[in-house]
């Protein structure tokens, strides 16, 4: 996702075709984002980590300027963006993934620390809510082709001690059935736990991410469930033939779903 920091918000846009995260943050605004990876951004490896945690406000009223918005952002981040977005045809074609839905979030806290150092006091434990139930771990038999595809340590995302979500960048050792985590934190047992393995090359020529969603016990991972985004082996990020059939397919289904919900279609 790519941030941008207005009126004292980080303002965030996900798809009208796939609004899981805006219907998440609906459901509990508790939501929390993690600036890790410098890549495109300006930014080092030097630079500390900033987890910033906050309430999540959602905004779809408008598809029309949601979307108006998010074009405007791609134009003003990217050169090839710029080239495609320029002309009808190109906004067209995109019209299922440029449709948005917008999410601000109104930061409540913000933990810094360096790399390499301990986590904050305030983020170093993974805590189970009551309503968590443990599942039957699965292989990571399927998982590994794709692993090694990842060359930063992947993000851990977990809830705090007072039930924030809360996300550290985490060192693994993969496993048959689990992973071992270090420079995490301390894991209640049975705590719901989220491993991100995520890969940005340049201004997003590629960009794909792997989620593996499971639980902890004392420092092992177990994971419940394999999701794949965007990545395969013809990846070349905006290009890649997956991401291109799936924003065709986003695009067709796009004026049935707007019909569905009653909203009138997008001009592009």
């Amino acid at each position: 996702m790519m941030p941008a920091y207005e009126r004292e918000r980080l303002a965030f846009s996900t798809g009208l075709m796939y609004p899981m995260k805006a219907r998440n943050a609906r459901r509990d605004p508790r939501v929390a984002a993690l600036f890790s990876d410098p890549t495109a951004s300006g930014r080092s490896q030097d630079d500390p980590f900033v987890l910033v945690q906050g309430l999540a406000e959602v905004f779809d009223h408008d598809i029309q300027r949601n979307t108006e918005r998010y074009i405007a952002q791609l134009m003003g981040k990217s050169s090839l963006m710029r080239f495609v977005l320029r002309s009808a045809v190109g906004r067209k074609a995109m019209a299922g993934y440029l449709a948005r839905i917008w999410i601000e979030v109104i930061p409540q806290r913000e933990h810094v620390w360096d790399r390499g150092s301990a986590l904050p006091p305030a983020i170093g434990f993974m805590s189970r809510p009551a309503s968590f139930v443990v599942r039957a771990p699965v292989a990571l038999d399927r998982a590994m082709p794709w692993l090694r595809r990842y060359p930063r340590p992947p993000v851990l995302a977990y809830l705090d001690e007072h039930g924030w979500p809360a996300a550290v960048r985490v060192h693994v050792a993969v496993r048959s059935d689990h992973i071992e985590i270090s420079g995490g934190p301390r894991a209640e047992d049975g705590a719901p736990a989220c491993l991100t393995y995520h890969r940005l090359i340049g201004n997003y020529r590629a960009n794909d991410a792997f989620l593996i969603r499971g639980h902890m016990r004392a420092d092992r991972f177990f994971p419940e469930k394999l999701v794949g985004y965007g990545g395969t082996r013809d990846d070349r990020g905006i290009g890649s033939l997956k991401l291109l059939a799936f924003i065709g397919d986003l695009t067709r289904r796009l004026p049935d779903e707007l019909a569905r919900q009653g909203r009138p279609p997008l001009k592009l």
